[in-house]
């Protein structure tokens, strides 16, 4: 009798993610490595060649690239949105500026402690804009107190000459504002804010129209094509910059109404069938998974389904956390389904049912082209579908398989942070 053929043991799980971890970041280590070359030519190129042009800075935990992109667009500066935001990136992104560039925009963002000081030394900004202090990144700090003392740096570095952005509605963002020597102008929804959010006014799916009252009567009313009211505080935060730059409310208001929306980021999009994609996948955080189910529970009239990932980098007890997320889904869709682990799966299911007996029922999901595949009857006209959850999962491939393109990766967790499924090698 023939002795069956063995099977070759499987790699564990650790290995082979190192490997995709090797193979996904090899630019990074090129940068990581070539950063103690680089920061010195850029430093001297930024003091001597772009000593005239202005550097506009953006951090924070949540809304950089929006922002980034928003204050670009009111002074009609460049603006790479796929250019990572860290180290010898930064670098390579003044040496390459040209002199006589008016404007230079830059997101700027940190992982760990000891990073901010040396991009604020090197980029010496004429104007930051500090967006928000969240729970991105928290494990390598000691509390959101001490991220937010490590984000002051770059806007502290900013000249009595120069101008600082803050957003008025985060209480740790005000308390930066008062360390700074800089004049400082709040932007929110709060009433005290120099420049104050009067409106924002739905208009699914075409946007959002808000009005921006600041000093002495001046109004900008801005047609956004962008969703939602944090995304509106991010457009606030460019006009802002565009009207301080000098630029006309006309002519600002005008070129964020072209801005169209940013990829992964509240992003509508038309779907074969009639239905309608609200493509939110881009991060998995706490702070933009609640506005972005709370816009969906808005669309009232609709039928509202939510493809949901895992929470990304959520402190504290992840029972609690995984129950208040349930809750709100349940609240917010009529059709919930999840792609994640069975752990988390149960801990979501726990907070759909306290929601009440009318919650529906989460389906659970193991890859992208199983949600994919269970979407394709919700495929309608009225019919609204929220792509939500950690970057790691990329559940931008659900989004390309229902606008019906083939997708070959199914990794169920990718290395590769800040890349985009549609630019992915991987990807076919």
């Amino acid at each position: 009798m023939k002795r069956p053929r063995r099977q070759a043991p499987m790699a564990p799980i650790w290995l082979v993610r190192a490997w995709q971890s090797v193979i996904f970041r090899r630019g990074s280590v090129a940068a990581w490595l070539a950063w103690p070359f680089l920061y010195p030519a850029a430093w001297v190129w930024r003091r001597t060649a772009l000593r005239r042009t202005r550097v506009w800075a953006v951090t924070g935990s949540l809304g950089k690239t929006s922002t980034a992109a928003a204050a670009a667009a009111a002074v009609e500066a460049p603006f790479d949105l796929d250019r990572p935001n860290h180290g010898s990136f930064l670098a390579t992104a003044l040496l390459r500026c040209r002199p006589g560039q008016p404007c230079l925009v830059l997101e700027v963002g940190i992982s760990r402690p000891g990073q901010m000081r040396g991009y604020a030394r090197l980029l010496r900004p004429d104007l930051v804009v500090l967006s928000a202090i969240g729970t991105e990144h928290l494990h390598a700090f000691a509390d959101q107190d001490a991220l937010a003392r490590e984000k002051a740096l770059l806007p502290q570095a900013v000249g009595r000459r120069g101008l600082v952005i803050v957003n008025g509605d985060d209480p740790r963002c005000r308390a930066v504002a008062a360390t700074i020597a800089a004049p400082v102008l709040r932007v929110g929804f709060a009433a005290d804010c120099e420049w104050r959010l009067e409106s924002t006014a739905l208009d699914w799916p075409r946007g959002t129209r808000l009005r921006l009252a600041g000093p002495g009567g001046a109004t900008v009313e801005i047609s956004s094509q962008w969703l939602g009211p944090d995304l509106a505080r991010c457009a606030a935060f460019g006009a802002v910059a565009g009207l301080a730059s000098g630029a006309a409310p006309q002519l600002v208001a005008a070129r964020l109404a072209a801005l169209p929306p940013l990829t992964s980021r509240m992003q509508p999009v038309a779907l074969p069938g009639g239905a309608w994609l609200l493509h939110d996948a881009w991060k998995g955080h706490w702070p933009t998974t609640e506005p972005a189910l709370q816009y969906l529970a808005g669309l009232t009239g609709w039928r509202r389904v939510a493809v949901l990932g895992a929470l990304d980098e959520q402190p504290g007890n992840q029972g609690l956390a995984y129950r208040r997320y349930g809750g709100l889904a349940a609240t917010s869709a009529h059709r919930l389904i999840f792609i994640g682990t069975s752990t988390e799966l149960k801990r979501l299911r726990a907070g759909v049912r306290q929601s009440g007996p009318e919650a529906p029922e989460v389906e659970h999901c193991a890859t992208a082209h199983e949600a994919a595949a269970a979407l394709r009857s919700e495929l309608t006209p009225g019919t609204v579908i929220l792509l939500k959850g950690r970057h790691s999962q990329k559940l931008g491939r659900v989004a390309i398989l229902l606008r019906g393109e083939s997708v070959g990766c199914r990794l169920s967790f990718c290395p590769a942070r800040g890349l985009r499924c549609e630019l992915c090698p991987r990807l076919r």
